[in-house]
């Protein structure tokens, strides 16, 4: 029998999962057992079973999205899609060729729909900041206004965190069912220009973060 599962329920479950995850990955054993005790204090005052746990840890969807249309930005886009899984839970891995790219994205559905529809929010906007500045190098300017972006989200989770007194959302359970699913191999470095990075740092500052977006649009390429 299929178990229904509302939403508030869904993420209560994914929390305890995310905290278990976290306790069998530090190696710190106060912060093992503080990790531990607060799972266990949910579980027991929401009467969570082991089943609706162990569907919360199998319950990691891998989804394919194919990047065209953005030329050397290519793979600032890449590390969006990348730095906004892991803020919601999800990882990512990647295949890029010359102005394409392929990202293989694992997470819970609710968390992978998140994260897409963050990234089509903010892709328009890295679109139109590219055409209007018209920096020198696309790809060192794409990643410096990526990289402030998940920045000030960053910085936002964190300050609602604190705020409700919650931990963090972790994707250590999205970067296992990844890595058991695939060989991955570290990413080369690249060597970008400071001054179109700077750039596409001071563009994001003007950025749209706002955690939501109607529809789900295709990504827009660069043209």
């Amino acid at each position: 029998m299929a178990i229904l599962v509302d939403v508030s329920r869904e993420s209560l479950i994914g929390k305890v999962a995310a905290l278990l995850a976290k306790a069998e990955s530090t190696e710190h054993e106060p912060e093992r057992q503080a990790f531990l005790a607060k799972a266990q204090s949910l579980i027991t005052r929401h009467q969570i079973d082991e089943g609706e746990l162990r569907l919360s840890r199998a319950d990691m969807a891998e989804r394919s999205i194919q990047i065209d249309g953005w030329g050397n930005a290519t793979r600032g886009v890449v590390h969006l899609y990348s730095g906004v899984a892991e803020l919601n839970r999800c990882s990512v891995a990647h295949r890029t060729g010359r102005g394409w790219a392929k990202v293989v994205m694992f997470g819970a559905d609710i968390d992978a729909e998140v994260t897409c529809r963050l990234v089509d929010h903010l892709l328009p906007q890295l679109r139109l900041a590219i055409l209007n500045d018209r920096p020198r190098s696309r790809m060192s300017y794409a990643i410096g206004w990526t990289h402030e972006v998940l920045e000030r989200l960053r910085a936002a989770q964190q300050s609602a965190a604190a705020a409700g007194n919650a931990l963090v959302p972790t994707n250590v359970l999205a970067d296992e069912a990844l890595r058991a699913a695939h060989d991955l191999r570290s990413e080369r470095r690249n060597t970008v220009d400071s001054e179109a990075y700077g750039s596409g740092m001071v563009a994001a500052e003007q950025a749209d973060i706002g955690r939501s977006s109607v529809g789900r649009p295709s990504s827009p390429g660069l043209h």
